[in-house]
């Protein structure tokens, strides 16, 4: 169940109710973007659920190794502090620095968010104290409260007409990011990210959330993410007319899980036997829609020899895996080229495994689901059926009918999975940073960020601006392009070892950054000015995660931004034409340019609006 928005509490609740509980004492915590994990001690056993409070079995540890480090590292913990029963204890859950959408490079791999004890038929919450005090219990993250207390009317007001998108019309003098929105308003976000989800408020017994615009925007593309399934269906067709001709193993194991594993295991080992699987194929298409990072195959609880030869031959392998042991846990219904035909047969199978593996009592039931209805079957009419042609595509086109636009986007859903890999983009042969900001002018405090770049990442610095040129008159004095590109190869000759060239950019383009960089150069960290790193997050997102990989960037490329406090200074300094200021606040290789920037400020004063 999702929580209400403020302004949808608003329209439910009224203006004056919303802002009377906003009024009382508050807890603000963040939401972070990443995988939620809850856990409970009952008797001697610890078991480990999913956000959905489903468990984590044995089947979903195999499809993928996301859970081993957590279900491990946590046993410990949970161990030596002596947790009781009755309580279930949810976390956040990351662990690589891109979960999902939103990275995160400083925030703890676990983060205790909530306590729930079972003290009769009604679950009750503990405190954020209580949690807090769990939390070093175990020595995992605390809750991510980034505020408490009650808020302020002006703080009340901000939260508001940022929800119902009207903050810009009545704050446009202020940062419209919505973490330097929290920043400037209540506090810093807990992840210290520039782009983060939302918070949720909490005031006694009711619930609120803010979800960040960026977030929306980087949802909105992950969401329009699409891989064509057509591939997948016909994969899972082609199993299911295999099965036509396949007796079914009975398992010899001690449970449930390890029976189904080991029927899978089979089913897999005597499809490959008999059916040749291109290995070309991207593997993206026998995966589900997803984003974020999934984990692998996790091959611990395989123990049949010729399975694990099977998947060493490749990934392409280990997909048809995850294909044949995640489809025959539960009835489906017809989606896709899986017509209904189709699907009577899926699910005759997955009776009939259900059936073999029915004398393993153990919980959780894996196959019939309690949100999913069973199938009733005639066995005898469904095994005396005639059995089908081995081409599936022509076996689905004899028990449905399809359009052409049906048949078409078929073919060309096969044909984009049998294309050949992209190939591999050239990097540069010498790792570097970017350092992305502005010219007006530059100043000691720029020039001491190039140093700490240096410090840090110990490579050499290519410093780069954007184009004045297709900007209009406004109210900020602009230096001409001329002028900024005289300033960046002044740096350049005066720190010819440490910063070898610069780039004049169109736009704030990552594309645009890297092409000039590559052959001879590789960036591995692009810093920026405050307020800046958003948009090229953004475009990161993009190119790396929803366009393949089309800028391939280093796996520990990095963004940020460095302040530049002399700014403000050194442009008053331009202003009241104050050479001796202006001295003081430049690096030695600017100082010439006094004269050329004061005469280009007196041409942009008269007209100025």
């Amino acid at each position: 169940m999702s929580l209400n928005t403020i302004n949808e509490s608003i329209e439910k609740l009224g203006l004056t109710a919303v802002q009377k509980i906003l009024s009382e004492e508050v807890i603000i915590t963040e939401k972070i973007d990443t995988y939620r994990i809850l856990f409970e001690r009952v008797g001697d056993t610890i078991n480990f659920y999913k956000k959905d409070n489903t468990p984590i079995d044995l089947v979903s540890r195999t499809l993928t190794d996301i859970y081993e480090d957590s279900i491990t590292e946590l046993s410990i913990l949970i161990e030596n502090a002596n947790v009781p029963e009755n309580m279930r204890f949810g976390l956040y859950y990351t662990p690589n620095e891109r979960p999902l959408r939103i990275p995160y490079m400083n925030i703890p791999k676990y983060i205790l968010t909530d306590i729930t004890c079972k003290n009769g038929a009604k679950p009750e919450c503990l405190d954020y104290d209580m949690v807090t005090e769990w939390a070093g219990n175990l020595c995992i993250g605390m809750p991510p409260i980034i505020f408490k207390g009650k808020l302020s009317q002006d703080q009340i007001s901000k939260l508001i007409a940022y929800d119902n998108k009207t903050f810009m019309d009545d704050y446009e003098d202020t940062a419209t990011n919505f973490s330097h929105i929290l920043t400037g308003t209540i506090n810093s976000p807990y992840s210290k990210q520039d782009i983060i989800e939302g918070i949720i408020i909490k005031s006694k017994d009711k619930l609120f959330q803010v979800i960040s615009y960026e977030f929306d925007i980087l949802n909105e593309a992950y969401e329009h993410i699409t891989v064509p399934r057509d591939f997948y269906d016909l994969t899972l067709m082609s199993v299911i007319n295999f099965l036509n001709e396949y007796s079914l193993a009975l398992p010899s194991n001690v449970n449930k899980e390890t029976a189904y594993i080991s029927i899978i295991n089979d089913i897999f080992n005597k499809y490959c036997a008999k059916n040749n699987l291109n290995e070309s194929i991207e593997l993206k298409y026998l995966t589900p829609r997803q984003y974020g990072y999934a984990g692998e195959l996790n091959k611990k609880f395989i123990n049949n020899k010729e399975t694990l030869t099977i998947l060493s031959k490749g990934k392409i392998y280990e997909g048809l895996y995850k294909v044949i042991l995640s489809s025959f846990r539960k009835n489906k219904k017809p989606y896709g080229l899986l017509n209904e035909s189709m699907i009577e047969k899926f699910n005759t199978y997955v009776y009939l495994i259900n059936t073999a593996i029915n004398n393993f009592d153990i919980e959780p039931e894996i196959l019939n689901e309690a949100d999913e209805p069973e199938v009733s079957v005639d066995l005898n009419k469904e095994m005396d059926k005639e059995k089908e042609n081995d081409n599936v595509v022509v076996d689905a086109i004899n028990r449905r009918e399809y359009t052409d636009v049906d048949n078409m986007r078929v073919i060309s859903s096969i044909q984009v999975a049998f294309e050949p890999k992209a190939r591999d983009i050239t990097k540069g042969k010498t790792k570097c940073a970017i350092y992305l900001t502005t010219y007006r002018p530059f100043s000691n405090a720029q020039m001491e960020n190039i140093n700490k770049i240096i410090d840090k990442w110990n490579v050499p610095v290519i410093i780069a601006a954007i184009s004045n040129k297709y900007k209009m008159i406004g109210t900020d004095f602009i230096l001409s392009d001329e002028l900024v590109k005289s300033q960046m190869s002044a740096i350049c000759n005066f720190n010819k070892e440490t910063v070898p060239f610069n780039i004049m950019l169109d736009s704030w383009n990552l594309k645009e950054i890297f092409e000039y960089c590559r052959p001879d150069y590789e960036p591995i960290v692009i810093i920026t000015d405050i307020d800046k790193k958003s948009d090229l997050m953004l475009q990161l997102y993009f190119e790396e995660e929803m366009m393949g990989h089309r800028i391939n960037v280093d796996k520990d490329f990095n963004i940020g931004e460095l302040d530049n406090t002399d700014r403000l200074m050194a442009l008053r300094s331009i202003e009241d034409s104050d050479a001796s200021s202006f001295n003081t606040l430049v690096p030695q290789a600017i100082k010439n340019f006094y004269y050329n920037i004061i005469e280009e400020y007196k041409i942009w004063v008269p007209n100025k609006r």
